[in-house]
């Protein structure tokens, strides 16, 4: 039997409201996990104290301000050499964008954008997360108290269209009516091998609510390329072992958990440098593609463009550049990085593999063989945004 949905109701899907904060604070306080989650940020409060610190809180403004972006900022701290952002001019106070992102990891794409937000006392986006990563009641909570919506993954083929267009409904509602941004990726899941490629998929959602042309529909969303960029990947090698399954069985199945997991290692690895760059609005793009006539083609060339522009506001790192010498046996970019930065990166994948090669699947490849495929698919997981910039400029 098929599920039918209204099209027009965003209970199941929206953000928590200022008036369900203090249901969502009781449920909170009784999960012991938080405590352990509150005291990495706030190390001196004890259990009363924070649950005091939560009862205050009367709206989802105030939770993102005293919880959330506290959060993300001893994150930054603790796991990066250093975080910046670029053209953050280009978002202006009363204009509501649609940030159409990159994506490389689950939580801290979107986490960060709000902590410079916060910090330029501009609004906070909402955030869309798929419910495949809600795994637990906290999660549940959690992420809704702090703006995000709901995306529904793996949906029956037959209710995907219900799905796909009670979503765009709500996006264009937030942004053309409540004037709330948006952060969304562009495509489904996190890039697993460097390589930013928007799908056709995704637009073509946005594009099912809203007035006029497709070009028109898309435009009054006020699209925003956004583009976050890690030295280094805390989940790396936990790509780089699925991509290495694709390549060997044709099929990858998750583990009970390895979301969670790889939620934990993005939030607590290793990063190095970040940075986050926005573009500037859409709008030669739609210029660009209104003489084309089939809908398809008209949506994956706008694809196309915004990808030009996102591998265009890339920020390369050493690590960048070294595996794309490396890949390559070249030494074109000897000047963008150090002796000392080589030999690091390269002790880095080593370790990389190395630990790869400790409850992994191997398959039916010998030790050699293993590691040499792994240390490919992980150089090309770097080197791919110099390719990609390469081919733009």
């Amino acid at each position: 039997m098929q599920l039918m949905i209204d099209e027009w109701d965003f209970d199941e899907i929206r953000p928590y409201t200022d008036e369900e904060i203090p249901a969502v604070v009781e449920r909170l306080i009784k999960e012991p996990l938080l405590y352990e989650m509150m005291a990495w940020v706030y190390p001196n409060l004890d259990k009363e104290s924070i649950e005091e610190m939560l009862r205050d809180i009367t709206c989802v403004e105030e939770f993102q301000e005293q919880i959330g972006a506290p959060a993300f900022k001893v994150v930054a701290q603790m796991t990066t050499s250093g975080l910046t952002f670029s053209h953050m001019d280009r978002i202006e106070m009363n204009k509501p964008n649609l940030f159409l992102s990159n994506h490389r990891d689950i939580i801290l794409d979107s986490a960060l954008l709000n902590v410079s937000l916060i910090e330029k006392g501009l609004p906070t986006t909402q955030i869309a997360i798929g419910n495949n990563l809600l795994q637990n009641k906290l999660i549940y909570d959690l992420v809704r108290i702090n703006k995000n919506f709901i995306v529904h993954r793996n949906v029956n083929p037959r209710e995907m269209l219900q799905y796909s267009k009670r979503l765009s409904n709500y996006i264009h509602k937030t942004i053309t009516e409540d004037k709330v941004s948006i952060w969304i990726a562009h495509k489904e899941g996190r890039s697993k091998d460097g390589d930013d490629r928007t799908a056709s998929g995704l637009l073509k959602m946005l594009s099912m609510s809203g007035e006029g042309t497709i070009e028109e529909r898309l435009n009054a969303l006020n699209i925003m390329p956004m583009v976050v960029s890690y030295e280094y990947d805390p989940c790396d090698i936990i790509k780089a072992n699925e991509l290495l399954t694709l390549r060997q069985t044709g099929s990858y199945e998750k583990q009970p958990g390895e979301d969670f997991k790889s939620m934990i290692a993005g939030i607590m690895g290793h990063k190095g440098g970040v940075n986050i760059s926005v573009g500037q609005p859409l709008n030669t793009e739609f210029y660009q593609i209104r003489d084309i006539d089939n809908k398809n083609d008209k949506i994956r060339e706008l694809g196309k463009l915004i990808d030009i522009e996102m591998h265009k506001m890339y920020r390369l790192w050493p690590s960048n550049y070294i595996a794309y010498d490396w890949l390559h046996g070249t030494k074109d970019y000897r000047d963008k990085y150090t002796p000392i930065q080589r030999i690091n990166f390269r002790n880095y994948i080593r370790g990389r593999v190395l630990k790869a090669m400790i409850g992994f699947k191997k398959f039916d490849l010998s030790k050699e063989g293993y590691t040499k495929q792994l240390r490919e698919i992980l150089l090309h997981m770097y080197a791919n945004p110099v390719i990609n910039q390469r081919q733009v400029d």
